[in-house]
């Protein structure tokens, strides 16, 4: 028997990308009830009641008198996308060429299997171990909405951005053996994506649809399809990396674009404040829709790429932050878990930390209330990411510990 290759060290900077997808999509589920309120204040643009409602201690209100204040809002709620479509370009980026590059060995589909059923076992057990700590909170601690044996929309929709990485996983050897068969994967891919976000952009701006959506609505499958869109975006990056022109390029010329393009779509955002067009501040982000942070996220990766060495990346001979970095990552599965579950439990505290600094800055006026609320949201962002990773790695110790001695 052949012997297995080496596992690849992490990369430090692609890890510190997964960590920064999180902290984007619990600053995007922070702010979302916040910005929708906004929006549909500067719609409205009634100043006089805007400023009596801000006065009366309404935070949308006072975001929705200060346009830069709301354009901020407007890019925070483009977070979300980012978040989940850098999830799954990442994925993306290794699995897709993994899977392409073994596509002609004998044993392909035998090693695939093996791989998916690993992979699925690591996220079914996930699932499993939070859905029986969510159901003893909920009978024994304080009741989580929805949590129930007798409910299964916490189980299903609640977790649709789990079911569709474990489809992808699934679908991996099959994408992988095409794509090694196709002439021109990264042009299929390019056309794929174009596709979908011309779509995306159909439902966005001309038709949305209900507020509550159905399992199976063709809305709702487009965020799917969204997800296997920046999949394969992930694993085309890659491709064109492995098998295009070589070349070094600068920090600073990797950085350019990301950062032209998070500064085109503020600006963008704060336009639209200042016009009060809060219904296209809502198109321009909605759901899972956004062309904008799905470039920004396919960029932010392609900024983390480090680049090829003989060596390859060497997660161990990095410092302090990045091998912190990397063990910090191996814990988002749980974060997208219990994020969801317990939703009931870290939204109220999101909302009092808001609560909270809108009160103490009422006094001082409109500008002060939106700076105040929006550190307050950061802040209790970055702390539910802390906190929710190191109940994942407390959750998880015992078993690292009986792995590390079983192979010592």
């Amino acid at each position: 028997m052949a012997a297995q290759p080496a596992r690849r060290a992490r990369d430090p900077r692609i890890e510190a990308l997964r960590l920064a997808a999180i902290l984007a999509i619990a600053v995007f589920h922070t702010f979302q009830p916040l910005f929708a309120r906004t929006a549909a204040w500067v719609q409205l643009g009634d100043a006089a009641a805007a400023q009596a409602a801000a006065a009366a201690g309404d935070p949308a209100a006072a975001f929705a008198l200060c346009p830069p204040a709301a354009g901020a809002l407007g890019f925070i709620n483009l977070l979300g996308a980012f978040g989940n479509c850098a999830f799954f370009a990442i994925s993306g980026f290794f699995l897709i060429p993994a899977a392409a590059r073994a596509a002609g060995r004998d044993s392909y589909w035998r090693d695939q299997a093996r791989r998916c059923v690993r992979r699925a076992g690591t996220v079914l057990s996930s699932v499993l171990l939070y859905a029986v700590l969510a159901l003893a909170v909920s009978a024994w601690v304080t009741p989580l909405p929805g949590v129930s044996l007798h409910e299964t929309g916490w189980l299903l929709g609640g977790l649709e951005f789990i079911w569709v990485y474990l489809a992808l996983i699934a679908a991996t050897p099959v994408i992988g053996a095409l794509w090694a068969r196709c002439p021109h994967p990264v042009r299929l891919t390019a056309l794929i994506v174009a596709a979908v976000y011309a779509v995306n952009a159909y439902i966005a701006f001309a038709s949305p649809g209900e507020a509550e959506r159905g399992l199976l609505e063709w809305r709702k499958l487009m965020s799917a399809a969204s997800y296997l869109a920046a999949f394969l975006a992930g694993g085309a990056l890659a491709w064109r990396r492995e098998h295009g022109a070589k070349g070094g390029r600068t920090a600073r010329a990797r950085i350019l674009p990301l950062v032209a393009t998070a500064a085109c779509a503020a600006v963008l955002e704060l336009g639209l404040a200042w016009a009060g067009a809060g219904d296209l501040m809502v198109a321009t982000s909605f759901k899972s829709t956004s062309a904008i942070s799905f470039a920004l996220a396919l960029l932010a990766l392609r900024t983390a790429c480090t680049p090829r060495s003989p060596a390859g990346p060497d997660a161990g001979g990095t410092g302090p932050a990045g091998r912190l970095a990397v063990r910090s990552a191996s814990h988002i599965l749980g974060f997208y878990i219990m994020q969801s579950m317990f939703y009931a439990l870290w939204r109220p505290a999101a909302d009092a930390a808001l609560s909270s600094a809108v009160a103490a800055a009422l006094p001082a006026g409109a500008g002060t209330v939106c700076l105040a609320a929006t550190a307050a949201g950061i802040i209790a962002s970055l702390l539910l990411v802390i906190a929710l990773l190191a109940v994942d790695a407390a959750l998880h110790a015992p078993a690292r510990l009986l792995s590390a001695r079983s192979r010592g």
